[in-house]
């Protein structure tokens, strides 16, 4: 029960954020890239530690680590609740995704550590069903909470459920690996601050100019740190990440797959509120309950999904449904100035169930596709290139959303820069100029994200021809791991 609470509430802060913005940027008046880092903070410092963490908890004690990251996270949650500026905020959400970090890691591996075979698979099913609820409903929760609290509310119940959470987690039982290995301090440390300079370039590029020294500087320095970090692992006796999996031709499709996922998802829940609000004037809770169609499917289609596999492959399933997550973002272009719910409940549900159908099964694939005794790698280094893309995910959107906007608002507008820096707050305009400016904007992010799934099909037909080769099943964060010899049809 606590863990599924701690599970729940790491999505709800995720997704939750983006029906906040509208109402952080009315209150603070940031720019456009200080109110991005609201949530790109809280995704790169989750998507860079969490293998870090993974041997941390290994070696110090899962529950410690478990308490310590819920702790942090509820803590960070309650700072940004409180939150006096823009700076505080962004400060506190980045913490929180340092907490959200330990809190998943760990808590994955006590639920690993405590169960076993059937009933580690249940456990996991539940460790999934609380994630996916968190994903799927973290949107009109948080709206819910804006509409009658504020956007600090939609932080003040996640540091609720955090701090009780933390309160009550000696009651689980510590679990360590006597034989861990030491913390590869030189590859966490390259990926990190790699990750966050990329991070950088992406989010500050349009207020520096792509052209910038500290724009192209960062890219540089990135650049240069993940070749250090590839140097590292190739020769550190325990690395963070085995280089080796890249050769694994099913693993790496499934984590490509992963990766073009994190193009729709993000962009959607954290671009859609903000659209809503400047050019519709919809509130937090509607704009909420409109992002419920695209996430509800999320929760029901997993266990469908599994059903299905006793008639289809996994190739078929995961390239299925990246079709129909393609198709779903082209059918979503029909969105601009007064177009109806109705009118997006397609294409919303459409790539919902697409999106609902991976969540069944790439976790399980991913890490049945490489041999017994390098599972937890895998599982590791899958949910670092998923979170990694996320993050990115984000940055890209909102990047992309802000220089298209100003591009296309040029010399149409007094002042395109105060223009575009309302319409990425979520202020409500009524000229009309301003809201096509957006709209095509959304459109070409939205364009990405279906190019991107459909890249993916043929990368997915071709690297999932062969048979499989290792012979276990691995139950990981989604529900029960995909049988690794399962002939793909």
């Amino acid at each position: 029960m606590l863990l599924s609470l701690a599970v729940f509430n790491v999505p709800v802060a995720l997704t939750g954020a983006g029906v906040a913005l509208p109402g952080v940027a009315e209150q603070f008046h940031p720019a456009s890239q200080a109110l991005q880092w609201v949530v790109v903070g809280y995704n790169v410092m989750f998507a860079s530690l969490m293998l870090a963490f993974g041997t941390i908890a290994d070696r110090v004690g899962r529950r410690r680590v478990f308490t310590l990251g819920i702790t942090l996270f509820g803590v960070a949650a309650a700072v940004c609740t409180f939150a006096g500026s823009i700076l505080v905020l962004d400060l506190a959400r980045a913490v929180g995704g340092i907490g959200a970090s330990a809190t998943l890691t760990a808590g994955s591996t006590l639920v690993a550590s405590r169960f076993e075979g059937a009933e580690r698979i249940r456990a996991f099913g539940v460790f999934g069903t609380a994630l996916g609820a968190g994903l799927a409903f973290g949107p009109l929760i948080s709206g819910v909470m804006v509409t009658a609290l504020g956007w600090r509310g939609v932080f003040a119940i996640p540091a609720i459920i955090g701090l009780l959470v933390a309160v009550f987690s000696p009651l689980l039982s510590e679990s360590r690996n006597p034989n861990a290995q030491p913390l590869d301090w030189p590859g966490t440390l390259s990926f990190s601050t790699g990750l966050f300079l990329f991070i950088f370039a992406l989010v500050e590029g349009p207020a520096f100019g792509w052209s910038s020294p500290v724009v192209l500087g960062s890219l540089a320095a990135f650049a240069v740190l993940m070749a250090v970090f590839y140097l590292v692992e190739k020769h550190h006796r325990s690395p963070m990440f085995d280089l080796h999996l890249l050769r694994h031709s099913r693993f790496m499709g499934i984590s490509v797959t992963a990766m073009a996922l994190a193009f729709s998802l993000l962009p959607l829940l954290v671009l859609l509120p903000t659209y809503f609000s400047a050019v519709e004037g919809y509130s937090a809770l509607h704009s909420g309950g409109i992002l419920v169609l695209f996430t509800a499917p999320m929760l029901v289609m997993p266990m469908f999904a599994t059903r299905m596999s006793r008639r289809m492959s996994l190739r078929s399933r995961l390239a299925g449904a990246m079709v129909l997550v393609a198709g779903g973002m082209a059918w979503l272009t029909v969105i601009g100035p007064g177009v109806g719910v109705g009118v997006l409940a397609g294409p919303l549900l459409v790539a919902g169930f697409g999106y609902g159908i991976t969540l069944a099964v790439l976790d399980g694939a991913a890490v049945s596709s490489v041999e017994l005794d390098k599972a937890g790698m895998a599982a590791g280094m899958f949910n670092a290139f998923r979170l990694t893309a996320d993050t990115a995910a984000a940055a890209v959107g909102g990047s992309l959303l802000i220089s298209v906007t100003a591009a296309r608002l040029a010399g149409k507008v007094s002042d395109p820069a105060a223009m575009t820096e309302r319409l990425n707050g979520g202020v409500h305009t009524t000229v009309p100029v301003a809201a096509d400016a957006i709209t095509t904007a959304l459109h070409i992010v939205i364009w990405l994200g279906a190019a991107l799934a459909l890249i993916t099909v043929p990368v997915l037909v071709r690297t999932l021809r062969a048979r499989a080769t290792a012979s276990h099943l691995v139950a990981t964060s989604s529900v029960a791991a995909e049988p690794a010899t399962e002939e793909v049809r």
